[in-house]
């Protein structure tokens, strides 16, 4: 009896996760891998693969660790559907043709409820996903910079865990105001949970994006475009996003991402002083599972 409610409980979390990012959950596990981070990428729809300067790179596109500031850090606290909660927390510094990073992503979701029979529950716990990630970018010439970022993973439902090894490896060719990035995240394997091993979402990722100054209102647009594709039973995913960013102070964005059941659009703003940044995104969801927000603290020098 009680391994029959394990294996219940572990196949609810499995589906409260796979909600929050429909995509290829009937063949792979680890949904907390697909889900955006920090509130730019957010708005923007997570069209970023060729256009991230901060330490999300270590996420999206370890080959972006040679874009923006030198040393940045990033704090982000995301709420998503369902009691999905995440912190992500990620660092880089960049010298003259190689740049190191770190990243710490914790999902979990609380009060999942333990029952024997129909009725009262016995208690809650709380599943976690964790995954620790150490990456490198290098700068091969004036346009062209390659990465590659190596991960520890770990999952926890109940009493059950498992742990395993991820890779992610990306491109980035800039020239002028164009940026084209490609990458491959997830590549890896895990041990089993109970008795059976958890295959990681390893996807796909490339795109754009252009700069535009527009010197008459002391602005910059960014417009990009990307296509998402979790390899195993994922369909493919029109990311698409832009930024106006005025005075290097207040940045305005708007997203749209093609294929999810759930989801579709996204905004967000942010705000720049000196060497900080406040940022903020909203995802509302169809089919009345409520919204998703994200703030995301950093500062770069």
């Amino acid at each position: 009896m009680k391994t029959i409610i394990k294996y219940f409980l572990v196949l609810g979390f499995l589906v409260t996760v796979s909600k929050a990012q429909n995509d290829g959950a009937g063949n792979t596990g680890l949904a907390f891998l697909k889900l955006g981070i920090t509130s730019r990428s957010v708005a923007m729809g997570e069209a970023v693969v060729g256009n991230t300067f901060d330490a999300s790179a270590t996420h999206y596109n370890p080959a972006a660790l040679m874009n923006g500031e030198r040393v940045n850090l990033v704090f982000m606290h995301n709420e998503q559907v369902l009691g999905v909660r995440t912190e992500f927390l990620a660092g880089k510094v960049k010298f003259s043709r190689l740049a190191l990073g770190f990243s710490l992503n914790n999902t979990s979701v609380d009060g999942i409820q333990v029952r024997e029979i129909p009725g009262e529950s016995l208690g809650e716990f709380t599943a976690q996903n964790f995954a620790l990630g150490i990456s490198l970018g290098y700068k091969i010439n004036e346009n062209i910079s390659a990465g590659v970022t190596g991960k520890f993973l770990f999952e926890k439902i109940y009493v059950d865990n498992a742990s395993g090894i991820g890779f992610d490896f990306g491109v980035i060719y800039s020239k002028d105001k164009l940026s084209l990035g490609a990458a491959l995240s997830n590549l890896g394997s895990m041990s089993e949970l109970r008795n059976e091993s958890t295959k990681l979402p390893a996807s796909i990722r490339f795109g754009g994006a252009y700069s535009i100054d527009l010197l008459g209102i002391s602005s910059r647009l960014i417009i990009a475009a990307d296509g998402y594709k979790v390899m195993d039973g994922g369909k493919f995913h029109a990311n698409t996003g832009a930024e106006l960013t005025y005075k290097e102070f207040l940045s305005l964005r708007a997203g749209y991402q093609s294929g999810y059941e759930n989801k579709s659009i996204s905004a967000g703003l942010g705000l720049k002083y000196k060497a900080f940044t406040l940022d903020y995104a909203f995802v509302p969801y169809k089919y009345s599972l409520g919204s998703s927000h994200t703030i995301t603290l950093g500062t770069s020098f």
